[in-house]
Formats: C-alpha cells, structure tokens, sequence
C-alpha cells in the first residue's frame, strides 16, 4: 500500500471513528445534548486546528516548532492588549497574527540561517513566553495570571445557527485547512516546499533557496498560530491567563503524528480532541456528576483531552511516516 492510498484509508477510518463517536453519545445522551457537545467540539478544534495546519506547512518545508504553545500564548496576551487598545476585535486579531509571525520568523531565523536547534529554539520560545506574559499581565493590567475583556463587544461576532450560536472561526479553519492543502499540493510553492524538507541538499543544488522557502513557510505557520491565540483570548474564552494555550500548542502537534502531515486528517483529529474536551465540559453540568464534581471531579473531566492524547500514542506510536530530514539542521555547503 503506497502513502496516498494509505492516507485515503486512514482518512475513512477516522470519518468512521467521528461517526461512532456521534452516534453512541446520541444514543446515551440523546440528541440534543449531543448536538450541544458537537457545536462545543467545533469550538474547541478552532485553535487546535489552526495550530496544527500552520505547523503542517511549517514541517513540509523542513522545520520543526515546537514553540507553538508560546507562541499562542503570547499572541493571546497582545489580543486582548491591542483589542482593548484599540476597541476593536478585528485590531486585536490582527496584532495576534502579527505577533505570531514575528516570533516564528525569529525562530526561523536562528534555526535556518543561525543553524541553531530546532529543539532548544522552540523550548526557549516556550519557556519565554510563560514568563514574558506572566510578567505583562501585572505591569500591564494589574493583575496576577489572568486579565478579562473589559467589554463584550470586543469579542468576535458570533453567527446563529438552527443549532445555536457558533463563531464564525469554526468555518474559517475549515477554508483556511482546504486553502492551505491547495498550496500545498496544487502550487509551485508547495511543491518546492515539500522538496525542501524531503531532501535539502538537491532542493538547493537545483537553485531554489532553502533557507528562504523555510523562513516563508515557518511565518506562516506562527501567523495561524498567533491566529489560534487571538480566538482563545477574543472568541473561546474573552480574556486571556498565563497559561491560556493550556497544552493546545502540544495536542496539535499529536495531531501531526496520527495524520502524517495530511491537513484533512490533522483536521479530523483536532475535531476528535475538541470533542473529547467538550465532554468533559459538558459532564461537569450533568446533575448524577454534581457530588463528583464538588469533591475535585472537574479536575479529573478537564483531564479528558489530554489523557485522550496519551491513549492515542499509545495505540498508535509507529503512524507517523516523515522523511528524516524534517527537523534536522541545514546549512549550505556541509
């Protein structure tokens, strides 16, 4: 079985995998409580989503950053700084895809042209972020961890559906994952890029520049990330803490492994996440759970997505099928 073929079935396995999941919480929990948990799960794949399409395309050129996590985070804080700011969502938005940009040009910056690590790059873009955002949220705002939307209004317009109230980021990760697999696989573009991270070495024999296709691709993948950031802070949550990525950054990475840089898989399986985390929301307010719940349980429910990710690997540990050159270092002429 070659890789399209293998992808193709993987693919409709994980479409069988969504539908059982569906279908047994209908029958459990009827179909409007499984309709609610479902808008919830397309609201909780929006930055999960983001991330792991804009990493995708970072990875097909090569580089590997593991510094989304920071990146979201930071890109959260500077959301709400430029939203309240400016008193404009759009504003905000804007500043957390610029953000995201800029950090991940930073990173490509040391790991491309500086040869640097892509593993302590990425750790450091983490480590950093933490502390600059905890810092900021004092100097700035007077407040230790955390820092609410003065307004509403300043949050993202929500559309009203037959089925209830949805952010209109649930469909634009969805253009933007269908726009991003067209680059990848329908472009000049694209093409270089995935030659770039397959095999380096011939890619710029043939006069295509590495360093710069690498650059272009991990700018784009921190912009959706600093994207992801925004809605966390200006959509999901109206505000933003410390630790507003609360291992989102990590879990898209998971996504990569089980779909192999294939975007519409990686989108199914952020979908997989954002329901297993919708559950354990949507748990904490069944009535049978209340004296669960009371007695510390709704540490153990928001555990939901992350122990999801730890059984995924489990099972599936060898899934991921990458050239071995993504997330070496390369420089020209060694």
């Amino acid at each position: 079985m070659n890789a399209s073929d293998a992808i193709r079935r993987n693919r409709l396995v994980l479409a069988g995998l969504i539908a059982l999941l569906l279908g047994t919480t209908s029958a459990l929990v009827g179909l409007p409580n499984t309709t609610a948990i479902a808008l919830m799960a397309l609201a909780a794949m929006v930055p999960i989503g983001l991330a792991a399409v804009g990493e995708i395309i970072n990875q097909r050129g090569g580089l590997v950053n593991i510094g989304i996590e920071g990146i979201i985070v930071v890109s959260a804080f500077f959301a709400v700084f430029a939203a309240e700011s400016f008193d404009s969502a759009i504003a905000g938005l804007a500043a957390a895809v610029a953000i995201g940009a800029t950090i991940a040009a930073c990173f490509a910056l040391i790991t491309t042209y500086g040869g640097g690590s892509q593993v302590i790059a990425g750790l450091g873009v983490n480590l950093i972020a933490l502390g600059v955002v905890s810092l900021a949220l004092v100097i700035t705002w007077r407040t230790p961890g955390f820092r609410l939307l003065f307004d509403d209004s300043l949050r993202t317009p929500r559309l009203f559906t037959p089925f209830g109230a949805l952010s209109w980021f649930c469909f634009a990760v969805l253009a933007i994952a269908a726009a991003a697999a067209y680059l990848l696989e329908n472009t000049r573009y694209g093409m270089r890029l995935k030659a770039s991270g397959l095999n380096p070495f011939v890619t710029d024999a043939s006069g295509i520049d590495v360093y710069r296709l690498r650059l272009s691709a991990c700018v784009i993948g921190g912009a959706l990330a600093g994207l992801a950031g925004g809605y966390l802070s200006l959509d999901y949550l109206g505000g933003v803490t410390k630790d507003v990525a609360q291992g989102r950054g990590f879990i898209a990475l998971a996504c990569l492994v089980f779909a192999a840089l294939d975007i519409p898989l990686a989108i199914g399986i952020a979908f997989v996440f954002g329901f297993a985390e919708a559950l354990g929301l949507w748990l904490q307010n069944v009535p049978m759970a209340k004296d669960f719940v009371t007695r510390g349980g709704s540490f153990f429910l928001l555990m939901i997505p992350y122990l999801a990710v730890v059984v995924a690997l489990a099972l599936f540990p060898g899934f991921e099928r990458l050239s071995k050159m993504i997330g070496e270092t390369y420089q020209r002429g060694r």
